[in-house]
């Protein structure tokens, strides 16, 4: 039952949530209003988007594992207030380098917002009715990503950028006033302070995406991406090596030894290298190819957002009829069946066809995605025992932004492989045999989940390491 209290969680997290998914693709409409205004450089457009990736993509497994140890609720609104001084700042900006360290202080906000709030529905909601609350969340987090552009392209249209910052200010507010009230304090596996550790897997993460960030305009093959790339794998194997030699390590990597849990994040890797890098270039097709503007491109991308927002509800009610990996399934191969068109229809008809040859299969992928997410949080959290919810989290969103900064990283070497281009044919010609192997990702994705998840398995807590060896 949905219980006041569990409703007022939801709208807590759901609130902060939807700030931080906001923010995901809102700048990238406003990126020309803000290079004209700073009379930036392309190296800060990417940089004013790389900060935020950079800083949330390497904090999310500290905070999430922070927050089982200091407290859920103090590390979530600690994320929201973050966020919201981030946004703030960003708005304030007065160049390049502004911007970009409040871009940071955005991402650092957003690593704690996304995996805690996550981890608070989990453990707020008894077994029978996660699903649909984690449905719920997924939902919302769709509400954020399909505004986003529209949101963006609205701003730009007939208002200042800063705009788009200061939107984040009232919703950060409420959020942390509300989430002072309503949330309740709720701690996992409380694990001893591993300064040595944090470092080394913040440093591991910060060269691997770095060096995925900046392959394609330094040349993979430069010292800088080369040297970025080794050190963060060397790195992580040595936080690797560190962490066996602990009782209590900051990651358990038994974990990864069930099939059911190494497939839901290998899943979600593959499934947001596919999917991201493709909205990256389909995003570019609309503007670049098609001649629409930043508003244009925006109201056209619901059609494929708006369909996640719709669906991904509906996926928590499917998920506690038929299980996760049925409702998954239907969601990658949805999503690798859209991209595949997407490929065909550019190869068959080139770039200049009506946006209702588009529609259907933005609203196929969209849907893909909705029925994805909530299957992806509910399957990873069904694996561990509770306390350990919130490492599972961290690692399963750390992984799957991974995965989209990969995908837009290869997507991106893909696209610009080949001869110059020069004009929208050349975009569609490029564009191709990218969308198919964005497709072909979540090939991997889907295979990952039919092989090693059984059908119909029993969605319950279960983990090698029990809570009471745990606590030894």
């Amino acid at each position: 039952m949905f219980t006041s209290a569990r409703i007022r969680l939801l709208t807590v997290t759901c609130t902060a949530l939807f700030m931080a998914m906001l923010d995901n693709l809102v700048i990238g409409v406003a990126l020309p209003s803000i290079q004209k205004s700073f009379n930036a450089s392309i190296s800060d457009l990417q940089w004013f988007m790389n900060a935020y990736t950079l800083a949330f993509s390497v904090l999310l497994i500290p905070f999430s594992v922070l927050g089982e140890r200091f407290g859920r609720k103090k590390m979530f609104l600690t994320g929201v207030v973050l966020f919201t001084l981030g946004s703030v700042f960003s708005g304030l900006s007065e160049s390049p380098i502004q911007l970009i360290l409040s871009r940071a202080f955005q991402g650092m906000g957003g690593a704690a917002i996304v995996p805690l709030s996550l981890t608070l529905v989990n453990s707020a909601f008894p077994e029978k009715m996660r699903a649909a609350a984690l449905g719920i969340w997924s939902g919302i987090s769709g509400l954020g990503l399909s505004v986003g552009p529209l949101i963006g392209g609205l701003i730009v249209e007939g208002a200042p950028w800063q705009l788009i910052f200061w939107v984040n200010v009232p919703v950060g507010l409420l959020g942390f006033v509300i989430g002072m009230i309503w949330l309740t304090e709720s701690r996992g596996e409380k694990k001893p302070i591993d300064p040595l550790g944090i470092l080394l897997l913040g440093a591991g993460l910060f060269g691997i995406v770095f060096g995925l960030e900046r392959g394609n305009s330094d040349g993979w093959g430069s010292p800088l991406v080369v040297s970025s790339l080794l050190g963060g794998l060397l790195l992580l194997l040595v936080f690797y090596l560190w962490q066996r030699t602990r009782q209590q390590p900051f990651i358990r990597f038994d974990f990864f030894l069930k099939g059911r849990y190494s497939a839901f994040i290998f899943a979600g890797f593959w499934m947001n290298a596919g999917i991201f890098g493709s909205i990256f270039l389909l995003t570019l097709f609309l503007q670049q190819a098609q001649g629409y503007s930043a508003l244009g491109a925006g109201i056209r991308e619901m059609a494929w957002t708006g369909c996640t927002m719709v669906s991904a509800p509906l996926a928590g009610l499917a998920v506690s009829r038929i299980g996760n990996r049925a409702v998954l399934a239907i969601g990658l191969l949805l999503q690798a069946l859209a991209l595949f068109g997407f490929g065909i229809l550019i190869l068959s008809l080139g770039v200049d066809f009506p946006f209702g040859y588009q529609a259907p299969l933005m609203m196929l992928a969209g849907t893909g995605m909705g029925l994805s997410f909530t299957p992806l949080a509910h399957g990873i959290l069904s694996t561990v025992p509770e306390p350990f919810s919130g490492e599972a989290s961290g690692i399963s969103n750390a992984t799957r932004e991974l995965g989209g900064v990969f995908g837009i990283a290869i997507g991106g070497l893909i696209f610009q492989s080949g001869s110059i281009i020069r004009t929208p044919a050349d975009f569609g010609t490029h564009v191709v045999p990218a969308l198919l192997a964005s497709s072909a990702m979540i090939v991997l994705a889907l295979v990952c989940v039919l092989l090693f998840i059984k059908s119909r398995a029993r969605e319950q807590h279960v983990s090698e390491i029990t809570i009471e060896t745990a606590k030894a």
